[in-house]
């Protein structure tokens, strides 16, 4: 046989070979059979099959023929829905440390937004290159934090004041950086240092270059209590200003002179709608909230008995703020203020005023938990169809609200207080945090989305954590899925970590 003869041959026998084993090298089909589907639509449930490949959902509807390759999976008549979002979490705080993810992903959230407050981890491409090196459990994606433009765009010998034309300027050439390395727009912490001391003219700027990105902005808002009005109107400003969607972060009514105000929040909703704003929030569902010691003193006089006392009366009362981190005397960990002041023998004002001295920055800060909303409110809020959800915590949280947001909203609201259809919940959780993110792929159960799914039980699901032991796991989610991976299987976390860094595209001229 001639060379060339030998080679042609050789050549055949090799694609003949590749030909018998192409069917056999395409991974497995799993199919999820006997599922009840929660579509993330707002549609109602349906009985059905799902099946993926990869990490995409490829076919969805009643009675999917299995393939003789396929991996079967009986669902046993539980929900499946998206995996869901979280619009406001503090998980980037310790992510690269825990890339598990263990109290978030066992609540069924598959994706975290991260950079709130103000406060984004800087440089970002540093950030996201590293997490993308790493590998997490879960999705993660980044808001540009306003404050950490301060810090890096101002002179630091005194950031607590308006911004020169030259430092907006700078922390514009920061924004477009970090917008550039996939943030999905502006996040602001107005209650808080250095954002407080913004004018709503620094915050319309920049919110501009957002806007124009494609970006959106979010915001704990300058205050959440007795001028939280003020604050929703400066808001609308900034949307309207910036030619951009706004979001009310954790929205809530903090004081007993606008609790049941939810009419008066309606307005601004509709007021937002004449201007050609879109205006949307998020809530957490829990009365009480936790935060650094010095937030409720919104104008700084730390000193000042009368305005403290006012201040302690409007956040729930010295026995209704409960220490959860005193780095002087870790001792404290656990006891209201009005406990602490007794053990120091002096009033509840006093001791407020000393604890702030003895954690203020550079100092490690001292944090707190203070019940000053009211349980009416919070559920108006998560009933609203534009409002969406979040935990407002951290991987490893002090407030239960970390490990148990996402099953306490669909067990306690849904199912026992009944506030809201389960296929409503699951929408506020899936589609319409995705579209406000700009996520095509994400946030549906239907052909061509990416993966993210959670396996549960409606008529058990419900949160496990409290106050005293934050980080217990929820009950009812037995399977968690990211990117086509199960994270949670039969209720316990599997360490696999497929998650991604999520990135935003800006817009081009």
């Amino acid at each position: 046989m001639s060379t060339s003869r030998s080679r042609t041959a050789i050549l055949a026998a090799v694609a003949a070979f590749l030909a018998m084993a192409a069917p056999s090298a395409r991974p497995a089909d799993l199919l999820l059979k006997n599922v009840i589907v929660y579509d993330g639509t707002g549609k109602r449930g349906f009985a059905g099959d799902v099946r993926i490949r990869g990490d995409r959902i490829t076919e969805v509807g009643p009675h999917l023929a299995a393939k003789a390759d396929d991996i079967v999976r009986d669902g046993q008549g539980l929900a499946l829905a998206p995996g869901f979002i979280d619009m406001h979490s503090h998980a980037d705080d310790l992510i690269l440390q825990d890339l598990d993810a263990e109290n978030v992903t066992r609540q069924g959230v598959t994706t975290v937004v991260v950079g709130q407050d103000g406060a984004s981890i800087y440089p970002l491409a540093d950030f996201l290159r590293k997490l993308e090196n790493a590998h997490a459990a879960l999705n993660v994606a980044s808001m540009v934090g306003h404050g950490t433009l301060r810090q890096h765009g101002m002179d630091q010998k005194n950031p607590l004041r308006a911004s020169t034309p030259e430092e907006l300027a700078k922390m514009k050439q920061l924004l477009a950086q970090e917008l550039q390395a996939g943030g999905f727009g502006l996040s602001s912490g107005l209650e808080y240092d250095p954002g407080h001391f913004a004018t709503t003219e620094e915050l319309i700027e920049l919110s501009k270059l957002a806007g124009a990105a494609g970006g959106f902005y979010t915001s704990h808002v300058r205050d959440e209590g007795n001028g939280v009005f003020d604050s929703f109107r400066e808001i609308l400003q900034i949307g309207k200003g910036g030619h951009l969607p706004v979001e009310i972060t954790h929205i809530k009514l903090a004081t007993p002179s606008v609790w049941h105000a939810t009419p008066r929040v309606k307005e601004v909703f509709e007021q937002a709608r004449k201007q050609g704003v879109n205006l949307q929030a998020d809530v957490y569902p829990y009365t009480y909230w936790q935060s650094n010691l010095r937030v409720i003193m919104l104008d700084r006089a730390y000193d000042n008995p009368e305005k403290v006392a006012i201040a302690l009366a409007d956040n729930g009362g010295p026995d209704h703020i409960r220490f959860t981190l005193y780095p002087p005397d870790p001792s404290l960990v656990g006891k209201t203020l009005d406990e602490v002041a007794k053990a120091w023998n002096m009033t509840p004002v006093a001791a407020y005023s000393k604890a702030v001295r003895e954690t203020s920055p550079p100092k490690e800060e001292a944090m707190i938990t203070g019940e000053s909303m009211i349980e009416d409110d919070v559920r108006w809020f998560i009933a609203q169809p534009q409002i969406m959800f979040c935990s407002d915590g951290g991987l490893h949280d002090r407030h239960p609200r970390g490990a148990g947001s996402f099953p306490r909203i669909l067990g306690h609201y849904v199912r026992d207080e009944k506030l809201l259809p389960l296929e409503a919940a699951i929408h506020k959780m899936t589609e319409l945090p995705a579209r406000q993110l700009g996520l095509k792929d994400r946030g549906q159960i239907a052909p061509g989305f990416v993966a993210d799914l959670v396996l549960f039980d409606p008529a058990t699901i419900l949160d496990g954590s409290v106050v005293g032991n934050s980080e217990a796991p929820p009950k009812g989610i037995s399977e968690v899925m990211v990117s086509g991976t199960w994270v949670v299987e039969n209720g316990k976390v599997t360490s696999a970590h497929p998650g991604k860094v999520l990135r935003h595209t800006p817009k081009t001229p």
